[in-house]
């Protein structure tokens, strides 16, 4: 009691002399000594107690303090006055132990540095700093030594403190303490605290290299000695944190500070704990700063730097803790030797001609994204007019993933709150979708006549809107949609769609009219007298007989016909085996490489084999071997084999010469299972092939007798993207081991590093009965290699993806991949089958041609709903548009969506809940140009469609530009906006299946946040599907809206048609850390049953208003509240990122 009464006193005197403080210098100096001695008192009890009446915030000590230390002129009362402060920042260690010194610091350490943060004590200490080094002969080393302290401290509290030192022009203060005192014990290692923080400023930290911190730190790191110490290994974050600077890294290298870290570094062994591994960890990454210069490359090469680094890769401890340090000082070695690049042309062996539109002067608009009746303008004559430049985008995975993503964001707007406007294109060009409509015009008569006055085909030519070098809508151009041709008009309207026109005055035209009204008129009756034919059935004979009674309508009946259709099956028999039906499709797929064979897992179906396969498990050691593997080759070159075995190069070369003679159809088929069991006796290495549909494998060399070195194809028309890999392999021998090594991986990370094995499929296994992909492989390590990426940021360099596998049998033909492939081919067998299954009476579905891809190529389009019904017409019912593998290198997508369809045309009652209560509009495969080559990210154009979704260009991206077409109008002209859109995609960072939606709260526009929107909307569906789904994690959904992905299909709809249940679903290639699945890979029979569960959750939102009027408000807000969750739509969890820019994680083989 007597402590806290004379602790009251001594803080009352003071308070009393503040009003005139250099008037009672002797009181305040007396007081505050007094109150100093009793903060550091060597009794515990009395400095805890004088401590807690210090820092106590309503007492306002602390701001009493500071006042007075502004205040007094006086350096004796001034020391005293900086001791208080002093010890309430700083933890003493005491007799009691450390775990006690923690809890004093917890105690008494961060309230009183949180009130000196506050109260700008900062600013006010660098002031006095200023002042009094200005008189350097004045100020007493005690007074400096306790300011610095201070400072030192705040320095670690303050996240702003680099700017205020920068904005009050203290930084070359600090550095001429620093100069002056950097032999001082006492002073220097609160200096060196205060520099850290300085350093990781990058401004701050190019005004002290400029102003000769590079010297000034080699001389206190001599002066420290090389002794391992504190103060050391201060002395090397510093200056790890300026080498991130170039100007700093220049400095160094001339200033010969490099052979000095070199010495450093060469003493590691006899540093010993913690202590070793920090110092090796700082100068290490150092050098790695230093090696990204030319200049300090040839520093370390010229002091003997890569023998010292060569030698601590043999000698490393075989350790843990020691595992984030071998591959730094591998990518040091690699980016000193010489430059290596891989053993390719920079470009794919194979170009595509894009689109070139034509110039017109016309007075009309830019019709970049408006409608293809238009005369185009001029800005649309180079696609970078409008945008539409083919861009390089960042490795990534979902539609939220690309933050360097410059165009997209540029194009958001001007000010800080713009957003673009949606540019909607003409009523009248929308018309054309009404083809797509059919099942809502065919219940009544007048709906009936309403259709046929409006569905008239378009004789009108394509080819006055430009010239392509491969048409973009394909030989088959006329569409469904109103005949402007001869001044139709139109009034406005929204959902009935009835239009008046004016008859043709041509007699011809007249008469093609009259003659296309009367047959579609027939086409209505006989639906509706024939409910057990499908539409197109009926409508295809009806058409199929105009053509044959008047051949000159033939062409224009056949085009129609296209759009209820899809040609390429229309020639296949019904009772066609399914090998036959997907070679023969096949066989008609235009592709940019050429093909020479079918993937026999793709013809027999594609699955997996159904098991559940647990999650690879890391082996450190086996990665630490193949890192100093490629340590090893990099050093010694020449004891590699490097013999060429597979150079699709070369064959394209081979194919172009010999396709020069033959003219024929192409016709592909499969003979894997009479080439198993034979050896080609002249070769004694593997045999590899990947001239399949969706196949990726441009170049193999063998490095060793059972090793390979295995090079990817870009992307079409990229010179980057390379992930996606499928490949054939034969002539092996059973039971032995065979080293695949990927070099020219883009991404620096990858879930193989987490669990994930490649794929394997075998075709004797199949032949035995047990077909299917499995998950194989072992040894597997992602690790940055030698190979530089001449297409990456500026010196960066290619990964590695090395797996080992050992084949069961000799001379098997075995299909090796990323995940498990699906074709274009493969989906087109699979409508074809549904087509034949599906039973008309029970379920309406119906198959259209939505346009061609720029390579000829037909996109589907599935129309899945239940048949016409009195008491529940189909016009009545909600629209749900779902899209796939806008990536083409995400199967897993393709997968889940198969799983979707197959489960919308079962007779499950989930699935006849939601065929009663919506119409489903599918386009199941947005870049199927990009499938078909083996693409990973982009399309033939090298953009990710993903981005081009506001402003797609017709010829450009015809895909996107008519799927949101469809949207565009269901919206406006049905004036029915989708009840709901969800975009299938995959993920290679992240486990589980989750949901990114969007939400006005988590939006990046103000203007969007200012308005409310109910959370129920978008968040019921991911609680449901956590209910339904094994592999759903709820905890990894986002609902956040960002600039950078205005452009993104999901954040497009919900903007642009108010689809407030506007999702991107993710699915892992990986497999699962949660939940059912919790460490087991995802296999098809997983993938499509998360498809099954998204029918299965839509289920429950069919009585809408009843689950909305049985939320509280309370679960209301528990619902809201997981938008506020600060997840990041792209990261993987924090054990998977790697802080390290130039390997995969600083866990490489934990």
């Amino acid at each position: 009691m007597a402590d806290d009464t004379l602790n009251d006193v001594l803080i009352d005197r003071l308070r009393s002399f503040l009003s005139k403080p250099n008037e009672n210098l002797d009181g305040i100096r007396s007081a505050a000594a007094r109150l100093h001695s009793r903060c550091a008192s060597q009794d515990k009890a009395t400095r805890e107690r004088t401590l807690e009446r210090v820092w106590r915030r309503h007492d306002g000590a602390i701001p009493l303090v500071l006042s007075l230390l502004e205040s007094v002129r006086d350096q004796v009362t001034c020391c005293s006055l900086a001791g208080i402060l002093h010890e309430c920042v700083s933890p003493r260690a005491g007799t009691s132990g450390k775990k006690k010194a923690q809890n004093h610091a917890v105690k008494y350490r961060s309230p009183a540095l949180s009130q000196l943060t506050s109260l700008n004590a900062t600013q006010l200490i660098i002031k006095l700093l200023m002042q009094l080094s200005g008189k350097e002969s004045q100020i007493s080393d005690m007074l400096l030594y306790e300011l610095v302290w201070i400072i030192a401290q705040l320095s670690q509290k303050d996240s702003k403190f680099s700017v205020k030192v920068r904005l009050t022009g203290s930084a070359r203060t600090f550095h001429n303490i620093l100069r002056l005192h950097y032999n001082n014990p006492k002073l220097l290692y609160p200096l060196l605290i205060v520099f850290k923080s300085l350093s990781r400023n990058v401004t701050t930290s190019t005004v002290l290299v400029k102003d000769g911190i590079v010297s000034t730190m080699e001389k206190v790191i001599v002066s420290i000695g090389y002794s391992p110490s504190p103060k050391l290994r201060l002395s090397l974050n510093v200056m790890h944190s300026l080498t991130r600077s170039k100007l700093c890294c220049t400095k160094m290298a001339k200033e010969d500070f490099v052979p000095l870290l070199l010495r450093i570094f060469e003493r590691w062994e006899r540093y010993n704990g913690k202590m070793r591994l920090r110092i090796l960890t700082y100068t290490i990454i150092t050098l790695k700063h230093l090696s990204n210069t030319k200049i300090g490359r040839k520093a370390i090469k010229s002091s003997n730097g890569l023998n010292l680094l060569y030698k601590f890769c043999v000698l490393c401890p075989n350790d843990r803790t020691y595992d984030s340090l071998l591959p730094r000082v591998a990518s040091i070695i690699g980016t000193c030797m010489d430059k290596k690049v891989l053993p390719i042309d920079t470009t794919g062996p194979v170009l595509f001609s894009l689109p070139v539109l034509k110039t017109e002067n016309s007075d009309t608009s830019d019709n970049t994204t408006g409608s293809g009746m238009r005369t185009s303008s001029s800005r649309e004559t180079t696609p970078s007019a409008d945008g539409s430049v083919a861009e390089s985008f960042d490795n990534n995975d979902d539609d939220d993933d690309d933050a360097s993503d410059k165009t997209q964001e540029s194009d958001a707007g001007h000010g800080p709150y713009a957003i673009p406007p949606p540019i909607l294109r003409d009523m009248d060009d929308l018309c054309q979708y009404a083809a797509f409509f059919q099942e809502n015009v065919v219940t009544s008569n007048q709906e009936a006549r309403t259709f046929e006055e409006k569905c008239i085909p378009r004789a009108k030519s394509y080819q006055e809107f430009g010239t392509h070098g491969c048409d973009s809508l394909g030989e088959h151009r006329d569409y469904w949609l109103i005949n402007d041709r001869d001044g139709l008009r139109s009034d406005s309207y929204l959902g009935s769609c009835h239009l008046q026109h004016q008859e043709p005055s041509n007699d011809e035209n007249s008469f093609w009219q009259k003659e296309v009204e009367r047959r579609l008129n027939n086409y209505m009756r006989t639906v509706r007298s024939h409910s057990s034919c499908s539409c197109y059935d009926v409508y295809k004979r009806e058409m199929t007989w105009k053509a044959s009674s008047d051949p000159a309508m033939n062409s224009n009946l056949q085009n129609s016909l296209h759009m209820m259709g899809l040609t390429i099956l229309s020639d296949i028999p019904k009772h066609s085996s399914v090998h036959y039906a997907y070679c023969a499709i096949a066989s008609k797929v235009n592709t940019v490489y050429p093909v020479v064979k079918v993937a026999y897992p793709d013809m027999v179906g594609g699955d997996g084999s159904g098991q559940l396969y647990p999650l690879h498990i890391k082996d450190r050691k086996v990665c630490r071997a193949k890192l100093m593997t490629s340590v090893e080759r990099a050093v010694h070159p020449h004891l590699l084999l490097d013999r060429v075995v597979y150079d699709l190069d070369g064959l394209i070369q081979q194919d172009a010469i010999a396709k020069g003679n033959d003219s024929g159809e192409k016709h592909l088929y499969n003979i894997d299972e009479r080439r198993v069991g034979h050896r080609d006796l002249l070769k004694h290495h593997l045999l590899f092939e990947s001239r399949f549909e969706s196949g990726n494998l441009r170049k193999v060399v063998q490095i060793g007798l059972h090793e390979y070195e295995l090079i990817l194809l870009p992307d079409v028309n990229s010179v980057k993207h390379h992930q996606w890999f499928y490949f054939e392999v034969s002539n092996m021998e059973a039971n032995v081991t065979y080293t695949f090594n990927i070099v020219n991986c883009e991404k620096q990370n990858s879930q193989f590093n987490y669990g994930m094995k490649p794929i394997m499929y075998s075709v004797i296994e199949a032949k035995e009965g047990r077909p299917g992909w499995v998950r194989a492989g072992s040894d597997i390590c992602y690790y940055r290699n030698n190979y530089q990426n001449l297409h990456g940021r500026s010196r960066s360099w290619y990964l590695t993806t090395s797996f080992s596998m050992t084949f069961p049998h000799d001379n098997d033909v075995c299909y090796i991949a990323y995940h498990f492939p699906y074709p274009y081919s493969l989906l087109m067998t699979q409508i074809w089958k549904w087509s034949l299954s599906v039973d008309p009476s029970l379920i309406y579905f119906r198959t259209d041609c939505l346009c061609y891809s720029l390579n000829n190529n037909e996109t589907p389009l599935l129309t899945i709903t239940s048949p016409d019904m009195e008491s529940n017409r189909i016009k009545d019912r909600e629209v749900v548009f779902l899209t796939a593998r806008v990536h083409p290198g995400e199967s897993n997508a393709s997968w889940v969506m198969h799983g979707t369809i197959q489960y919308l045309l079962s007779n499950a009652p989930a699935a006849i809940m939601v065929r009663n209560k919506f119409v489903f509009k599918i386009v199941p495969m947005l870049n199927m140009e990009g499938v078909i080559n083996g693409c990973h990210r982009c399309g033939l154009s090298d953009e990710d469609l993903n981005r081009r979704w506001s402003r797609p260009n017709q010829y450009l991206h015809p895909v996107i530009y008519h799927s949101k077409g469809l949207i565009e109008y269901c919206a406006r002209i049905m004036n029915k906006a989708p009840f709901m859109f969800c975009d299938y995609h995959g993920h290679s960072r992240r486990k589980n299946v989750f949901l990114y939606g969007c939400c006005n709260a988590g939006s990046w526009n103000q203007v969007d946040r200012s308005n409310s929107d109910d959370p129920v909307d978008y968040l019921m569906l991911p609680y449901l599907m956590q209910h339904f789904s094994k592999a759903f994690n709820l905890q990894a959904c986002n609902f956040r809206v960002e600039r950078m992905r205005e452009a993104t299909a999901r954040v497009t709809i919900w903007r642009e048609f108010g689809v407030k249940r506007s999702y991107t679903m993710e699915s892992s290639f990986c497999g699962c850390d949660q939940g059912f699945y919790q460490g087991y890979h995802l296999d098809t029979i997983h993938l499509k049953e998360i498809g099954a569960n998204f029918c299965e959750a839509m289920a429950c939102l069919k009585d809408e208003g009843g689950w909305k009027a049985d939320i509280t408000p309370e679960e209301a807000a528990r619902l809201a509240g997981l938008t506020s969750k600060e997840q990041l739509d792209e990261s993987p969890p924090m054990s998977e990122i790697s802080d390290n820019s130039d390997f995969s994680s600083d866990e490489d083989f934990h």
